[in-house]
Order: C-alpha cells, then sequence, then structure tokens
C-alpha cells in the first residue's frame, strides 16, 4: 500500500497500476483511495475516473468515495460532473455528515463548524481570524478557490473558506494559549487542499507547531511545512 501511495505521489501512475494489479483484492480496496488523491494532485482525469469506478464498484455504500471523485471533477473546474456525482450520492441517501474541528484548550473540548458563530468567544475568535488573513495575504498565500465544490464567484469562494471549522479551532487556539505553545486539531473530514495550504503558512507566520488529525492521517505543520509533503 506504502508502495502505491508513493508512485502516486510521483506521479508513476503506470508502475503504480501495475503494482495494484498484482495485489489481492481485498488489499485492493485500500489503495485506490490515496491512488485517486494522487490522480487529483497530479491533474490526471482518465486514471482518476478509472479510480472512482473501482472504488464504488468495491464499496458503492460509502460516501466517502464519492467526495473524492467530486473532487477531482472540482479541482480541475468540471462543475457538472461534480454536481452529477453529488446528486448519485444524495439520490442514494448517503448524505455526508457535517464537518468539525475540535481543539482542547485548559482540559475543555471546543467544536466548531464551518462558519461558527455561536461560541462565546466569537468576537475575538473572528478577530483573530481576520488578522491571520491580513498576515497570510502579507506572506504571499492565495486562496486555492478550485477547492470549493459550488459553482460561486471567486469572492465568494474566498470568503467560504475563510471560515471553514479547522481555521475557527486555530483562531480560537492562538487567542486562548501562550504564544509559541503546540496547537492540536481533530478534524472528522479529510482536510482540504486550500486550508492544507492555509495552516503551513499560518505554522509559519505564527511560530506554531500545529498538529491536525483529520478524517485521512496526522498532519504535523511547522514552519511553512506539513509531514504529509501535501499527500493525504
Amino acid at each position: 500500500m506504502c508502495l502505491v501511495d508513493l508512485l502516486g505521489r510521483a506521479g508513476q501512475f503506470e508502475l503504480a497500476l501495475k503494482t495494484i494489479r498484482v495485489m489481492p483484492v481485498k488489499l485492493q480496496a485500500q489503495v485506490w483511495a490515496p491512488f485517486l488523491s494522487a490522480c487529483t494532485k497530479h491533474c490526471n482525469l482518465e486514471l482518476g475516473e478509472l479510480a472512482a469506478r473501482k472504488l464504488l464498484h468495491m464499496n458503492p455504500g460509502s460516501h466517502g468515495n464519492y467526495v473524492l471523485m467530486a473532487n477531482l471533477y472540482t479541482s480541475m473546474g468540471k462543475w457538472k460532473e461534480a454536481a452529477v456525482t453529488r446528486s448519485l450520492m444524495i439520490d442514494r441517501g448517503l448524505v455526508k455528515a457535517p464537518g468539525w474541528s475540535q481543539v482542547e484548550i485548559n482540559g475543555s473540548v471546543h467544536v466548531f463548524i464551518a462558519g461558527d458563530r455561536s461560541h462565546a468567544q466569537s468576537i475575538d475568535i473572528y478577530k483573530k481570524l481576520e488578522e491571520i488573513n491580513l498576515k497570510l495575504a502579507e506572506a504571499g498565500y492565495v486562496p486555492e478557490t478550485d477547492t470549493v465544490i459550488h459553482d460561486l464567484e471567486r469572492e465568494e469562494k474566498e470568503e467560504a473558506l475563510k471560515v471553514h471549522s479547522e481555521r475557527l479551532a486555530i483562531a480560537f487556539g492562538l487567542v486562548s494559549t501562550e504564544a509559541g505553545s503546540t496547537l492540536r486539531i481533530v478534524k472528522n473530514h479529510r482536510t482540504c487542499v486550500d486550508c492544507h495550504s492555509a495552516l503551513k503558512f499560518i505554522s509559519k507566520i505564527t511560530s506554531r507547531h500545529l498538529i491536525v488529525r483529520d478524517g485521512s492521517r496526522f498532519h504535523h505543520f511547522e514552519s511553512g511545512t506539513c509531514t504529509c509533503k501535501d499527500f493525504w
């Protein structure tokens, strides 16, 4: 499985496919997902669709497989295909659970959803978030608006990305802990490409070690880099 992941990261898709095809069927079900993610990263639509079909055939009841397929299409601006994929998911009753991120501060767990303003310190959180966004722009961060699944104007997409749950959790962590301390975030879904990019920048401009456990793996953001090397 690790070999397929590494080959996919390197863009060696033919070698990755050969490796998958000699695997037992049970193991194949575990490697098509990272292979599909690699296809999305390298903009390989043909092989990405192949991987998606394999995943849907092997596990048609997994909403995550439909999400991966929709992400493939949105990353390439194929909004119609992405919408059809999500419609299929809904028609089959595979509704994606709402995304959330949580952070533990002084023994208390604080949970956030995208755009959340219900927290008692919401004003401070959004003030810190605005401060971070200004510093991100100064540092050269450019929003990855292609990751937004809805066909919106660019400005609307940028605003939607700014309030993803992990960013709110991190903003709260920044206003609630001492400078330089490590922040640990748990997210129930896979971190989107844009937030992953933003968190690398945030770790650098705040001099913080950010540990994020998302639906895919552990990420350690520090000094502008992530241990996953941008593959997750």
